[in-house]
């Protein structure tokens, strides 16, 4: 069925029809020879060949038809892009128009999170230059408010199809960075190439995908984890897999081995160091944590050095569904947090301060934090050995947690969990309790007793080498303080 929007001219590559259906789409893929082909003003023109299409799951296929909210909308297209300097983790972004208004909007899934984004018109004085932007770091684009960059990277269009409003040439670089506003809005600063590719504003906010309605009558996304499985490259070991829309690599529980997902099966890339101790909450375990559906998919072991001395804490990945995504479980010494991962917008940090939702939280601490151990399925590519600054800053709720990595931050706020209602949630036996003796016994409570002992030792045998005169003695106790660290996302 045609629309008024409708353009048709012939593929300046091969000479196949092209029929442009709507009015703000500037670019479409020839169904035929791939080639990525640009409307101009007076002609068509072809950028580039696309390669073939990533398997990335998702119900926004090409041609789907639905109601968002009250207004009919039409899947007209979808990009594929990677990461320049870190290539082999694609993501796509779903071009969906709306035939009634002619207004258009973009939707990307990253890290269990639904987004939409549109075009807006740029600053007076133009976008900040992108060497200027740190992540952490805060931008006035005048007109439309203060944000936090997020994530500061280069990117390139891999693959493509349907049409779509403007799109950089396959395989060409170009700079962008995230933003965040304080409000849930979000945001992307696209730089173009600095030659024939203009800069330009996408703002929008996180979406719930209930707003979108499919005329099959299918969800866009069920509202709970569903597992499957795969299998390990090296041993053949059974791995569930939560997430693959969104799941980069799978660290083997059996063998450790390394793996990337690439059209849905795992590509091998090396063995990774065991944890040294098994975790508390078993991989594949499913819960109901404070009316959330989770499921265990990663285990984690982190540390940081403070003066000479190692410490170290635990993290779970837990994921549930579309609607909840991913939430953290971090424990240290027998305690335990739940670790909500907040969008970095909404925290505002003013020198020793953060601010978050009207509250005030105090600088605690900022440690350098590694990984050390990993295993189970992760949405981004985790490494042994890959480090953040970490810091805390905490309140009479719980601590906002901020860490800092090279190109982008992420903000979470950590909430005490008790071990029971962990244990409870997971049906499992309660974990070691917090203080003296068994496994989650701090470092500094074993160097307390052992100290007592010595003392109590000393004194046994000053009192013995005593002949009943008035002889004394100075007993030297070291002191057991010092900075502690609770880590976490």
């Amino acid at each position: 069925m045609s629309t008024p929007f409708d353009r048709a001219a012939a593929c300046p590559s091969c000479g196949a029809p092209i029929t442009f259906r709507f009015a703000g789409a500037m670019a479409q893929v020839c169904k035929h020879c791939k080639f990525v082909v640009a409307r101009t003003d007076r002609d068509l023109r072809a950028v580039g060949r696309v390669a073939d299409l990533v398997e990335i799951p998702t119900p926004l296929q090409l041609g789907v038809t639905g109601r968002w909210g009250n207004e009919p909308f039409v899947v007209d297209g979808r990009v594929q892009l990677d990461r320049a300097g870190a290539p082999g983790a694609p993501w796509q972004e779903i071009f969906i128009a709306f035939p009634a208004s002619g207004r258009w909007t973009w939707v990307a899934y990253a890290q269990g999170r639904w987004y939409a984004t549109s075009e807006a018109p740029l600053p007076l004085n133009g976008l900040p230059p992108w060497t200027s932007l740190q992540p952490g770091g805060r931008v006035h684009l005048e007109g439309h408010g203060v944000f936090t960059v997020v994530e500061v990277g280069r990117r390139r269009v891999i693959s493509a199809e349907g049409e779509m409003p403007y799109v950089a040439a396959p395989g060409v670089v170009t700079g962008f960075a995230d933003i965040a506003g304080p409000r849930g809005e979000f945001g992307t600063l696209d730089y173009g190439d600095g030659r024939s590719i203009p800069p330009k504003l996408y703002l929008g906010r996180q979406i719930d995908p209930a707003v979108m309605q499919l005329d099959t009558g299918a969800p866009v996304e069920t509202p709970t984890a569903q597992v499957t499985a795969v299998a390990c490259p090296n041993c053949g070991g059974n791995l569930p897999l939560a997430a693959p829309g969104t799941a980069e690599r799978i660290v083997c529980r059996y063998c450790g081995t390394a793996s990337d997902l690439a059209n849905g099966a795992l590509v091998a890339l090396g063995k990774a160091p065991r944890p040294p101790e098994e975790p508390y909450l078993p991989l594949g375990a499913e819960g109901q944590l404070r009316g959330m559906r989770v499921l265990c998919i990663g285990y984690v072991i982190r540390g940081c050095t403070v003066e000479g001395e190692r410490y170290r804490w635990r993290e779970y990945l837990l994921y549930g569904g579309p609607r909840v995504g991913y939430l953290w479980l971090m424990e240290e010494d027998g305690a335990w947090q739940l670790v909500t991962p907040l969008s970095a917008g909404e925290v505002h940090v003013s020198g020793p301060t953060a601010h978050y939702q009207g509250r005030t939280y105090t600088w605690k601490q900022s440690v350098q934090a590694q990984v050390e151990y990993v295993i189970g399925e992760f949405y981004w590519k985790v490494e042994i050995g890959e480090s953040v600054q970490a810091t805390e800053y905490q309140g009479p709720d719980g601590t906002l947690s901020i860490e800092q990595a090279p190109t982008e931050v992420s903000t979470s706020f950590c909430a005490p969990l008790p071990g029971k209602e962990l244990a409870a949630a997971f049906h499992l036996a309660p974990p070691p309790k917090p203080g003296l003796g068994g496994e989650g016994t701090s470092s500094r409570a074993v160097l307390l007793i052992v100290v007592i002992v010595l003392v109590l030792i000393a004194l046994v045998l000053f009192s013995d080498c005593g002949s009943g005169g008035g002889s004394g003695g100075v007993i030297f106790v070291p002191s057991v303080g010092g900075p502690s660290f609770g880590g976490g996302k």
